[in-house]
């Protein structure tokens, strides 16, 4: 009985012991996340318009802007932009998402190429698809993208083992930040 007695007593301590802790000082805060970044709603392609000075032989250039004001010096400087692109009618598959740089081959045959690519400048997103040899890319397909703001520098060793989003798929993407397919 004495056991019980000095067990309950011991237990009843304890309890009393985490009741009565009082919660710590706050910690520093940690370094910024990914709260910040943002995504724009799948859009059109627009009609694009050939390249008079990016020409060559074999090839034919087309581009298109998005005009994007959260794409500013900082976030090209520190950030970083993602490019996604919906193909209606892929080879690989009807509707597929795909991260440029992407190359599209007509009818799945290497026949005629389709590289998609982007630019980036201050307050603007340029779509751009090199044809190879001849043609004219899709206006049904869509196009989104997301910004990413800078945090904090790292050091190489932490670079190398930060995750590679240009090696990732769309629903990797997607998962990573919480987004909406």
């Amino acid at each position: 009985m004495k056991k019980y007695v000095t067990l309950a007593i011991t237990v009843m301590a304890l309890a009393a012991l985490f009741v009565a802790c009082k919660k710590g000082d706050t910690g520093p805060a940690g370094p910024p996340g990914t709260s910040n970044v943002q995504y724009s709603e799948w859009q059109a392609t627009t009609a694009w318009r050939l390249s008079s000075t990016s020409a060559g032989a074999g090839k034919r250039t087309y581009y298109f802007d998005i005009a994007e004001a959260k794409v500013t010096q900082e976030i090209l400087d520190h950030g970083t932009v993602l490019v996604f692109m919906q193909f209606v009618s892929d080879p690989d598959s009807a509707g597929i998402v795909k991260q440029l740089p992407s190359i599209y081959y007509n009818l799945g045959g290497a026949a005629t190429q389709y590289r998609f690519q982007h630019g980036l400048f201050p307050g603007k997103i340029r779509i751009i698809c090199d044809v190879i040899p001849d043609g004219i890319p899709a206006n049904n397909n869509k196009v989104r993208y997301l910004v990413i703001p800078g945090g904090v520098s790292v050091t190489a060793t932490a670079r190398a083992m930060a995750p590679d989003y240009s090696r990732m798929s769309y629903e990797e993407i997607c998962r990573v930040f919480h987004l909406r397919p």
